[in-house]
């Protein structure tokens, strides 16, 4: 089952790691949406389906957290990766209690990235 060509919407306050992650992402066949806050993330779902959304846990306003607290009420099937620094271990795996599929570290392994986003999206295919 393939995952290319579904969207990913990367959610980071930092424009770089936006701008790594897209290219990466792209490279193997998703389609790239971005926001630099969870008011421009929101905004995305109204605009688009949002298969899977990428996180930040720390953004300033409101958390990565309590953006998939609302994402999860509002759009269900969504798949969540939360993207977090070590420090913030425990947050994130709070976050995964609270619905998220999986989290990964900063700085990012882009192989491990893919790996995390092509599973949570054919689990969510399921």
């Amino acid at each position: 089952m393939t995952t290319e060509g579904e969207i990913v919407l990367i959610v980071d306050d930092e424009a770089a790691v936006r701008r790594v992650l897209k290219k990466r992402l792209s490279a193997e066949g998703y389609r790239c949406e971005e926001a630099a806050n969870a008011d421009q993330a929101l905004q995305k779902f109204v605009d688009t389906e949002v298969p899977l959304a990428i996180l930040d846990i720390r953004m300033p306003g409101k958390s990565g957290a309590e953006l998939l607290a609302e994402i999860k009420q509002r759009y269900q099937d969504t798949a969540i990766i939360m993207a977090t620094a070590v420090s913030d271990t425990s947050v994130a795996i709070q976050c995964m209690k609270d619905g998220a599929y999986d989290y990964i570290a900063k700085p990012f392994n882009l192989d491990e990235v893919i790996v995390s986003v092509e599973r949570a999206l054919e689990k969510r295919k399921m």
